[in-house]
């Protein structure tokens, strides 16, 4: 009779199996994304200002070009830093096993923010006053350059910043504090750090009165990330709030607005199929344990 073999079949991988990094690693993404940005202003600033389609045009060309930086800069710097073998999933670029959570996340996260928003609004002052960043990107000038704006907000805007953001910057925050702290105050320290940051990057746009409740809607973001595990969620809820405000802005009725946020949905649905069958063929990856260590 043979003898039982001592060579046990390898386990399969946990659940939260991916690369990590710290926070040393997320500070320098930021940091270099934020100074590329300065960069890609160029185009918009040589294009000009001196009539409306051209103020358009080059608000709208500084929208591709800053959020194509915002995915492109940190995972270049994340691919240095981590290693090869970095996937889709290990930037939240995936289904939970669960796919309800998604959907309960939002809504929960989505009312939870208007409760939280709403008596922030009431304690700093603002009113019935709204921001006036559509206005200012030229989205009123004419019904074309409306949903060409619409577009940015809704669907340019919601990738980068959440890639950047959540999907880069929190996670190493969050990694990097575990190290020195409970795990449930590294989640809540990362995420009112990265919500301080989401509201300071949009401190050139924005009215400042409006800052502190951007910090509060980006703090909400990372909670919903973190319990949903997908950066999926986080994406559709910012898609969701800019399409309220920018329909809320431009005078639009339910219908245009629901119109523009299941057009926002199923073009993010197109690009998140995209890179999931981009992912695919690419070769399975050697996970290092060094990396899944810092």
């Amino acid at each position: 009779m043979t003898a039982p073999s001592s060579t046990t079949a390898p386990s399969p991988p946990a659940p939260d199996d991916r690369v990590r990094w710290g926070a040393g690693v997320s500070l320098l993404a930021l940091v270099a994304t934020l100074g590329m940005t300065i960069f890609v202003a160029i185009p918009g600033l040589v294009i000009g200002d001196d009539t409306t389609t051209r103020e358009i045009v080059g608000n709208v060309v500084s929208s591709v070009l800053q959020n194509a930086v915002f995915v492109g800069v940190p995972l270049l710097v994340v691919v240095l830093a981590a290693g090869k073998g970095l996937r889709r999933g290990d930037f939240g670029l995936r289904l939970p096993r669960h796919p309800w959570r998604i959907v309960a996340g939002l809504v929960v996260a989505y009312l939870a923010y208007v409760l939280l928003s709403g008596g922030l609004a009431q304690l700093i002052g603002v009113g019935d006053q709204q921001d006036d960043l559509p206005e200012k990107l030229g989205a009123k000038d004419s019904a074309a350059a409306g949903i060409v704006i619409a577009f940015c907000v809704t669907v340019l805007a919601p990738i980068g910043e959440e890639f950047l953001l959540r999907g880069v910057v929190y996670p190493g925050l969050r990694d990097g504090l575990r190290r020195i702290a409970p795990a449930g105050v590294a989640i809540g320290v990362a995420a009112l750090v990265d919500g301080a940051l989401f509201g300071a990057l949009h401190a050139g746009g924005s009215q400042a009165i409006f800052l502190p409740i951007l910090a509060l809607f980006g703090a909400v973001l990372c909670l919903l990330y973190q319990w949903t595990g997908s950066l999926y969620a986080p994406i559709l809820l910012h898609a969701t709030n800019n399409t309220v405000a920018i329909a809320t802005a431009l005078d639009w009725s339910v219908g245009e607005g629901v119109l523009l946020w299941v057009c926002a949905v199923a073009i993010l649905t197109l690009i998140a199929l995209a890179v999931r069958a981009l992912d695919a063929r690419l070769p399975a990856p050697r996970r290092r344990e060094a990396a899944a260590a810092g």
